[in-house]
């Protein structure tokens, strides 16, 4: 089946077309991203992309989103601790707030754990943990190391079985974290 070149031009200029406007679209996105957008962007890079929802907001973009307009401080991304704050006070170019709650870091953090009596060993759980905090084997039941667990909410999100849940590890001087030092999360 040959084409006469009638069909050929039509091709060729379809195929322009697609391309011309493809070309125009990309540049109307770069244009807006780089309206008003561009100081949430720099400062959901900075965040570690943990969407733990830690600091009271949905993900990190939400968080950025609010940064951006003045509606939330810096210094509530609890895995990025005190070098993220840092940078985003800097990308923001205000001080870092003083907390206005100082017995949060004498209150244990949260994380999950996991009722290995309903749990079929799945291993959903295990593929949306950021830090890789659970320990199993599929089809047995799975197992949450507490040391490294963030408490970021992922598992108990995507468990089809519904026997993970997050909780506050209980005061006792060996769930204080002595070295205060955050757990940084590295974006891939």
């Amino acid at each position: 089946m040959l084409l006469n070149l009638n069909e050929i031009h039509f091709l060729l200029a379809g195929a322009f077309a697609l391309f011309a406007l493809g070309f125009v679209l990309s540049l109307l996105a770069r244009s807006k991203a780089q309206d008003g957008n561009d100081l949430a962007q720099r400062l959901e890079q900075a965040l570690p992309g943990a969407q733990c929802a830690q600091c009271g907001f949905p993900g990190c973009r939400a968080y950025a989103e609010a940064m951006a307009q003045g509606t939330a401080p810096c210094n509530k991304c609890t895995p990025g601790g005190q070098d993220t704050t840092e940078q985003l006070a800097a990308i923001l170019g205000t001080p870092i707030p003083e907390d206005d709650n100082d017995d949060a870091i004498f209150t244990p953090r949260q994380v999950a754990i996991i009722h290995e009596s309903l749990c079929t060993g799945c291993g959903k759980c295990t593929r949306h943990c950021p830090v890789d905090a659970i320990e199993g084997t599929v089809r047995m039941p799975h197992h949450i190391n507490e040391r490294e667990c963030i408490g970021c909410n992922e598992c108990v999100k995507t468990c089809p079985e519904r026997c993970i849940e997050l909780v506050r590890l209980e005061p006792t001087l060996a769930n204080y974290n002595w070295d205060l030092k955050a757990i940084r999360v590295k974006r891939t």
